[in-house]
């Protein structure tokens, strides 16, 4: 009777350990590793491809920049300089398309678009008022609106990670803007007399001395750039705002 106990237990012993054994197999291979290295779930981030079509012609663009800026103050190349300043202004509209189409956005892309765009705009404003073609008032407005929006957008970013979306009316001030320096470069439609209502030279197209029709798309995209800044500084407001409350709730 003693020997049959003992030989039950001796056998009952190694199945229990068996049956543990297969359990913890099975449940090590339904767990997942947590190591991202060698987890089958978790694939390495692709790093980011700089050198696309949409890159290219956009640092094309800026090599264009300085190149334009001083034919422009020569003073004796205007027809090339506009050539070049209106090529320039379209490979805006072309690279961000053609970035789309080609599914080929990049954050480099994204981040340096913008900052040749201030820098052909800067070219062109700061080269006319060189030449004579632009007022002081328009040069320090738009300098002051570029500087006031970076500066915001500097603090917003030092706060919150949340970017703030691109409006519409932005692009209609950069392409209202291009298009009244392109034409104001080359020269080209000269009006005899302005409207008459004010005596001021820097008043372009207001006063009854000749002008260049082309000053009313600068006008218009001033208008455009006056709306940019309240929308921008509303929406940079109301980040902050969300920003202040998430942490308050925390």
């Amino acid at each position: 009777m003693t020997f049959s106990v003992l030989h039950n237990e001796s056998v009952s012993q190694p199945v229990a350990s068996d049956h543990a054994g297969s359990c913890s197999q099975e449940i090590s291979e339904k767990t997942p590793s947590k190591n991202p290295e060698t987890s089958p779930h978790i694939l390495p981030k692709k790093p980011e491809r700089i050198v696309t079509l949409a890159n290219v012609i956009t640092f094309i663009r800026l090599l264009l920049v300085p190149l334009v800026f001083f034919l422009l103050i020569d003073g004796r190349f205007n027809i090339l300089a506009f050539v070049l300043f209106a090529l320039a202004g379209v490979t805006d509209l072309l690279d961000g398309y053609i970035a789309r189409r080609t599914n080929t956005v990049t954050e480099f892309g994204k981040a340096i678009d913008p900052l040749v765009d201030r820098l052909l705009l800067a070219c062109g404003v700061v080269g006319l008022f060189i030449v004579g073609k632009l007022p002081t008032w328009v040069l320090a407005f738009i300098i002051f609106r570029d500087f006031f929006l970076l500066s915001g957008l500097a603090i917003v970013r030092r706060i919150t990670v949340v970017e703030i979306k691109i409006r519409y009316i932005g692009k209609m001030t950069t392409t209202a803007l291009l298009v009244g320096f392109a034409g104001l470069i080359s020269g080209i439609g000269m009006v005899e007399r302005g409207l008459g209502w004010t005596n001021s030279p820097a008043l372009p197209g207001f006063s009854s001395e000749p002008y260049l029709l082309w000053i009313w798309f600068v006008y218009l995209g001033l208008v455009f750039s006056f709306i940019t800044l309240v929308v921008y500084i509303w929406d940079g407001t109301q980040v902050l705002i969300k920003v202040r409350q998430e942490e308050a709730q925390q």
